[in-house]
């Protein structure tokens, strides 16, 4: 396809992104990629004119039937469901963003990318046995090791974000109260728990990489000024680590271990929700703990445990044809 000038209405966009819903530098970046090949799509097929000044929007019907024409292409592509609907979530995004410009009156709706009735995908998670092996993978008797323990007991115990974990600054922490701040997705605060193996695999790191009377400080929440600012995780001294980091860190431990082909730090966040489903955890404390805006993305961890479920369910019903039995 024949690439076209886009209209000017990208980069305003991208800025709003930044600057008023607080989104991450590589959301904006997935964000303006999908939209900026929409409105390629749009020019070429001239249904958007592209003046110097100000492209025109055609009519709601004419939108429509853009929309759906690109996302097709995408699917003639043979791009993944997954990348598919992420180009659509761009698109409504972008279109919002539009109509509170004034540019357009209304969003196009009933808008689907396709799926028809095919599965959605779901995340990959551990058990628990997997799961310890590889948060206790690490060697304790190195700073790196003590430091690669921290950051999957807090991924793990804690339910953390790639980009939480690396975001996180030593005045988030608040080891008395036995909690943390963390900075999630549109820049919503939380405050999680610290507790356990992860405050003391944390403990166990940071007292041996901070100078002494700054560890003080971090312990008794009286940290004061640019020290609170500084990264809980470094990768070279003085230095955030990065997040390419963390997950070289977690393939390189998981391909050690037998069944945990494809793991990242991902995938420890999938299993700290599943696991607190499995051990009886309610989805609305699952959804406040993982941060999540909806409650229908929390819902899909659900079905990992749909075989767990089934075989508690034909062990104890009485009509299940298991080994449950009626008084």
């Amino acid at each position: 396809m024949q690439e076209s000038r886009s209209p000017d209405y990208l980069e305003p966009y991208l800025e709003y992104l930044r600057h008023e819903r607080g989104m991450s530098p590589r959301t904006v970046e997935a964000y303006g990629r999908d939209v900026r090949l929409f409105l390629q799509t749009a020019c070429a097929l001239g249904v958007v004119n592209d003046p110097p000044d100000r492209p025109q929007w055609p009519r709601l019907a004419d939108q429509r039937g853009l929309i759906r024409a690109h996302l097709a292409q995408l699917r003639r592509e043979e791009r993944r469901l997954t990348t598919v609907d992420r180009h659509l979530a761009g698109i409504r995004s972008f279109y919002g963003y539009l109509q509170l410009a004034g540019v357009v009156q209304k969003v196009p709706g009933n808008l689907r990318s396709g799926r028809g009735g095919r599965e959605r995908r779901l995340p990959h998670d551990l058990n628990l046995a997997l799961t310890t092996q590889l948060i206790e993978a690490p060697d304790p008797g190195t700073e790196r090791g003590r430091r690669d323990r921290a950051m999957f007991e807090m991924i793990y115990g804690l339910g953390l974000r790639l980009a939480e974990l690396v975001g996180l600054d030593l005045g988030d922490l608040d080891f008395a109260a036995g909690r943390t701040k963390v900075l999630g997705k549109g820049a919503r605060e939380r405050v999680l728990p610290l507790g356990g193996c992860a405050a003391q695999a944390l403990s166990e790191y940071l007292a041996g990489r901070l100078e002494p009377a700054v560890w003080q400080d971090t312990l008794d929440g009286t940290l004061r000024g640019e020290a609170r600012e500084r990264p809980v995780f470094e990768g070279r001294p003085g230095r955030r680590i990065a997040r390419r980091t963390v997950q070289a860190r977690v393939s390189h431990y998981a391909g050690e271990l037998a069944g945990a082909a494809g793991v990242s730090p991902h995938t420890l966040r999938h299993s700290f929700a599943t696991h607190l489903l499995d051990g009886g955890a309610g989805i609305r404390v699952v959804q406040e703990l993982l941060g999540h805006r909806n409650l229908s993305t929390t819902q899909i961890y659900t079905h990992l445990g749909r075989g767990r479920l089934r075989a508690v369910f034909d062990a104890a019903h009485p009509r299940a044809g298991g080994t449950g039995k009626s008084d």
